[in-house]
């Protein structure tokens, strides 16, 4: 071995028989590339016998499902459109169509019931209608409207039982005179 070229600025010190320990060696001997060409030979063999033995397989299973089927009808009528909705076939082109045919309703004049005089105005004004006008308030509902979502219900449940309407206002005080015991007969 030849002593190493020390780069510019220095490098080891040491001379390479220094740097040389007896107790760590390497193989001397190259792979045997005889035995890697047999193994991977080998191996292509295998993977061709079990692609073959799959194919097969698929043959055999092919041929059992085809016998098991039953005989077709020379009466019945191929290429036939099912009856009922179909299915969409252009997702973006209908979600387009969907939102502008909302957005036209959004922005027209027309009627919702016009036997009962329900009229469909521009969102826009109706907004404005809104902000000049306010919104409907229920009959008999609390005037203060420091109450909000706390105001007492009147007659209505969402679990399917009746809520009691009370007949009394419920700010009322009582008016009762204290009763007497009822007696008991002995």
């Amino acid at each position: 071995m030849t002593a190493t070229n020390q780069p510019l600025g220095g490098g080891h010190h040491y001379t390479d028989e220094e740097m040389h320990n007896e107790d760590v060696a390497h193989e001397h001997g190259d792979v045997n590339p005889r035995t890697v060409i047999v193994y991977g030979i080998a191996m292509l063999v295998v993977i061709a016998f079990s692609a073959a033995l799959m194919y097969g397989l698929f043959v055999a299973f092919e041929k059992q499902a085809e016998g098991r089927d039953p005989e077709v009808s020379p009466h019945t009528v191929t290429n036939v459109t099912p009856r009922g909705p179909g299915l969409l076939t252009n997702e973006p082109k209908n979600l387009q169509q969907f939102n502008q045919e909302q957005q036209g309703k959004l922005g027209a004049y027309g009627w919702v019931n016009q036997s009962q005089g329900v009229a469909q105005v521009p969102i826009d004004l109706a907004k404005k209608l809104v902000v000049q006008h306010g919104l409907p308030v229920r009959a008999g509902a609390p005037d203060d409207k420091t109450l909000g979502t706390h105001a007492p219900a009147f007659g209505e449940s969402s679990g399917g039982r009746g809520i009691a309407v009370p007949k009394v206002p419920a700010t009322a005080a009582p008016t009762s005179s204290p009763q007497s015991p009822p007696e008991v007969k002995k």
